[in-house]
């Protein structure tokens, strides 16, 4: 079987790894003045999918000639996801209940508002009152832990379909 109990510390390094490289990635945006959160955070999950591919490669190439079935490579890679899930979960639900933290929520939440207003009239147009206030007071209601809770489902939803690709060019059968 291509997971096995000997890869779990592989892929528990290479899942800090990335989480390393997607803290990194975030820093860089908020020092250049874009808060890391929501959408703005959205593409390092090429960093994830690079690392996917990478330990899939990588165990395939150590394996040889020997058989894989496609599943065996999907459960692999979705638990290496699910190890990034967890511990990105963790230091965003952490980072965000911080006071630094919960300065750059307050200001996204600020900037989310103002830019909501700008856009009243047009959504009030087309959508009606009733739907420009649910979507004001849920932008007010966003915390520590819907950041992370977001974060950890979009990296499940985005990983299926290129773990679903990577498993099938990469199956020996």
């Amino acid at each position: 079987m291509f997971l096995n109990l000997k890869r779990l510390p592989a892929l528990l390094v290479t899942a800090l790894l990335v989480l390393g490289l997607i803290l990194v990635y975030c820093f860089l945006l908020y020092q250049n003045g874009t808060i890391p959160i929501g959408g703005k955070k959205a593409p390092s999950y090429v960093i994830v999918l690079f690392f996917q591919w990478y330990l899939v490669q990588l165990g395939i190439k150590n394996r040889g000639n020997q058989v894989v079935h496609f599943l065996h490579l999907f459960v692999y890679q979705y638990v290496f996801v699910i190890l990034v899930g967890i511990l990105t979960f963790c230091f965003f639900y952490w980072f965000y209940q911080s006071s630094e933290g919960l300065q750059i929520l307050n200001e996204y939440i600020r900037i989310s508002l103002i830019e909501l207003a700008q856009y009243q009239k047009v959504i009030v147009q087309q959508e009606g009152q009733n739907y420009f206030m649910e979507l004001k007071n849920n932008i007010s209601q966003i915390n520590a832990y819907s950041i992370a809770k977001d974060d950890f489902f979009q990296k499940l939803a985005l990983s299926f379909l290129p773990n679903l690709l990577i498993s099938l060019y990469y199956k020996r059968s």
